[in-house]
């Protein structure tokens, strides 16, 4: 988790972080949003949102609470828009990548 924890901070610093309910549906109507990314601790309610803006494309589910992302990021929230492909198709990476570290040790 700490490398897509590590990711997340790098695209905030680079303006390419949405963060919060509002921030994410703004990046989704104008068509900036690459990626969704809610913790495991995020309401169903705020995948309606996602739902009800219309967004079509990957929703990422990330293993960390918002205490975990508040560390990395400096602002509490449970939904984050990844505004750039690179930086979404690297999250994608590295959740995988710890997804298959942690069934290999179970």
């Amino acid at each position: 988790m700490d490398k897509t924890l590590q990711l997340l901070g790098l695209a905030r610093r680079a303006g390419r972080l949405a963060i919060g309910a509002d921030a994410v549906a703004e990046s989704i109507k104008h068509g900036r949003a690459a990626a969704i990314l809610m913790t495991r601790d995020a309401s169903p309610r705020h995948l309606r949102t996602v739902e009800a803006n219309g967004y079509t494309g990957k929703v990422l589910t990330l293993s960390a609470d918002m205490d975990a992302v508040y560390r990395s990021v400096g602002k509490r929230s449970c939904i984050f828009a990844l505004e750039d492909g690179g930086f979404a198709a690297a999250a994608e990476k590295t959740l995988n990548e710890e997804d298959a570290h942690h069934a290999s040790k179970i």
